[in-house]
């Protein structure tokens, strides 16, 4: 019997992952958007969430990505309205689910490391020696 540990998930937790990473690459743009227009460094914030949608949608350092992320919806908890907190809290828990579980196959990291798996092979046991 052959256990197969994959480090890029592939099939529908891959696609699922792809959808995932997707989806919350539009999240930074709509923190972006609840920034007031006038304030110091908007404009770099809105550069980083850029940066970080690429990432994300990229399979580039999306663990990173998604820390950044998970970070920056719980900083602007505080400042949204209550109707809007628990979707924010569910969005930060989507991105620890991401940083935990990373790109997946279907990701430019997966491409770039030839979408590499880890075979184990397990051994029958012993049944005593015969000499």
């Amino acid at each position: 019997m052959t256990n197969y540990l994959c480090r890029f998930p592939d099939g529908a937790a891959g696609l699922g992952l792809l959808v995932l990473r997707t989806c919350y690459a539009t999240v930074p743009f709509g923190l972006a958007a609840l920034l007031p227009p006038m304030a110091v460094g908007t404009t770099v914030l809105r550069v980083i969430a850029g940066i970080v949608a690429v990432l994300l949608v990229s399979g580039l350092a999306t663990r990173l990505a998604a820390l950044i992320l998970g970070v920056s919806i719980l900083a602007t908890l505080p400042f949204s309205a209550p109707l809007h907190l628990l979707l924010l809290a569910a969005h930060a828990g989507g991105c620890a689910a991401m940083a935990l579980l990373g790109a997946g196959a279907y990701s430019l990291r997966a491409r770039r490391h030839a979408h590499r798996g880890i075979h184990v092979q397990t051994r029958p046991p012993d049944r005593g020696g015969t000499d």
